[in-house]
């Protein structure tokens, strides 16, 4: 059986590069954006059933529902990779930590976490670049499309980013202690650096990542995903602090007071 680790955080905040770099290492399986927690979660609707619920102790329907994803989420990367660790990549997993350290006590999750304004300001430049990815949420209300502010604290309250923000919100709250949050500043900035730190928070021994070089481990498919862009480039660069020139100064300012708290993390 291969022990399974997570990787879930905030969107624009470099999990892609994080993966890669996880996968210069030859023992390790790191996954592009995941579908295996819906899986989990859409059989949770079966464990509801009227069989399920003729158990005399219901904790035995609950057992037999982790055993099934204990068991499957390990056995499903069985046909994908022969090396022995997986770190799965989904945002949805740390919204459901409790459940995860249930069915998975002995978990690792890398939380992938940015200063806002840089996420404010990939989210902007994105729009800029592709505008034809972003026609419907425009659509859905234009009003709240006209200026850089309103558009920011549009991402602020809907998915992929908003529900992001409350769920690391929670997380930080109940399970901070657990988890290993790995700042995208940092990552590009000193990658050997963080990737060591990485490798003992797993209990692996470490393995000097080339930063210089970095192939394309994982692949996803960018089409119906607007806030996608997950090709990386093959030498890791500290990111360009921009955002007062996208978001402006005042703005960026405004930011960096109401999320400083992910900064500190």
């Amino acid at each position: 059986m291969k022990t399974v680790h997570f990787t879930s955080g905030l969107p624009r905040a470099c999990s892609t590069l994080l993966q890669n770099l996880l996968a210069q290492n030859p023992k390790v399986h790191a996954t592009a954006t995941s579908g295996i927690h819906e899986i989990g979660y859409i059989a949770r609707d079966f464990f509801e059933t009227e069989e399920f619920k003729t158990f005399k102790n219901p904790l035995d329907g609950e057992r037999q529902y982790h055993n099934f994803l204990r068991g499957g989420i390990k056995s499903a990367f069985d046909g994908d990779t022969d090396r022995p660790v997986v770190v799965d990549k989904c945002r949805s997993w740390i919204g459901h930590l409790d459940q995860l350290f249930q069915v998975f006590p002995e978990a690792k999750v890398l939380v992938p976490v940015r200063d806002m304004r840089g996420i404010l300001s990939s989210f902007e430049k994105m729009r800029i670049k592709h505008p034809s990815r972003f026609v419907g949420v425009e659509k859905q209300n234009p009003q709240s499309w006209t200026t850089v502010e309103k558009r920011s604290q549009g991402w602020l309250q809907m998915p992929p980013l908003g529900i992001a923000v409350e769920r690391l919100h929670d997380a930080v709250k109940r399970h901070k202690d657990k988890l290993h949050f790995v700042h995208a500043e940092d990552l590009t900035a000193n990658p050997v650096e963080s990737m060591n730190a990485i490798w003992d928070y797993l209990e692996m021994d470490r393995f000097e990542v080339n930063p210089l070089n970095v192939e394309q481990y994982t692949d996803e498919h960018e089409l119906g995903w607007p806030y996608g862009e997950h090709k990386i480039r093959n030498v890791v660069k500290p990111l360009k602090p921009d955002w007062h020139d996208v978001l402006g100064r005042e703005f960026s300012d405004q930011i960096k007071q109401s999320f400083d708290w992910i900064n500190e993390l």
